[in-house]
């Protein structure tokens, strides 16, 4: 009877063993869920829906990848968020000028976030870019701000808008949908990089001044290639 006791012992010691020794199944970082396509599917400043103004111009398509690079047509959505409502409704009729998106000329930036965790906020920088000293003067003076100092004759200018603590919720749960808020904790720096490379401050409008807002993102399967250009062929046979 002893060792069969001694015998039912280890047979329960090995259970125990074995069952702490199995894999705890860890959550998927923040990052990984976010990479990919997305489209953006609803936005909000306060209690006004502000889609169809950010993507009357072109659908609001963006791609993060695992290199930190953003390729998107949220070009008119970021200039909503620099510039406010009533400055982006003065720029409307220029959106074309700016960016053409028919021609595959994409917005694009770079993300940044702590990797490999579950977190609730990133940065993004995206790089505004104006073709032309002409168009950037009649851009800049529907907006009614500065043009920023490092401007020469001629010279195609680049703005990097960085907006860091942008709130992300995402859950591997429901891994199709992304929401981005731009809320007070944000710190926002806009800056113009000179001939070596090296960012300087553009103080034409001020950082704290973007729009706070919410939007939310529905993520696709197809490239931002495939989905833009399936946009613009739609276009052509209406």
């Amino acid at each position: 009877m002893k060792n069969l006791r001694i015998i039912a012992l280890l047979f329960i010691a090995s259970g125990l063993i074995f069952t702490s020794c199995e894999p705890i199944e860890e959550p998927t970082p923040t990052n990984e869920l976010m990479e990919g396509v997305w489209e953006l599917t609803d936005a909000y400043e306060g209690d006004s829906v502000i889609l169809d103004k950010v993507t009357n111009f072109f659908p609001s398509f963006i791609h993060l990848d695992n290199n930190n690079s953003v390729n998107s047509t949220m070009g008119p959505l970021f200039m909503y968020i620099v510039y406010g409502d009533s400055r982006f409704i003065n720029i409307t009729s220029k959106m074309d000028e700016v960016f053409s998106y028919a021609d595959m000329s994409l917005t694009e930036g770079e993300w940044f976030i702590d990797k490999n965790k579950v977190v609730d906020n990133f940065t993004i920088e995206m790089k505004l870019k104006f073709p032309t000293m002409q168009t950037l003067t009649n851009i800049f003076d529907l907006l009614d701000v500065d043009l920023p100092e490092i401007l020469e004759d001629g010279m195609d200018l680049t703005i990097y808008h960085r907006f860091k603590y942008v709130s992300i919720i995402i859950d591997e749960d429901y891994p199709d949908e992304m929401v981005w808020e731009f809320t007070d904790n944000i710190i926002a720096d806009y800056n113009v990089k000179n001939m070596y490379g090296d960012k300087e401050l553009y103080n034409g409008i001020p950082a704290t001044e973007f729009s706070r807002c919410r939007l939310v993102f529905t993520k696709r399967v197809k490239s931002i290639i495939d989905l833009v250009t399936e946009h613009n062929a739609s276009q052509v046979t209406k």
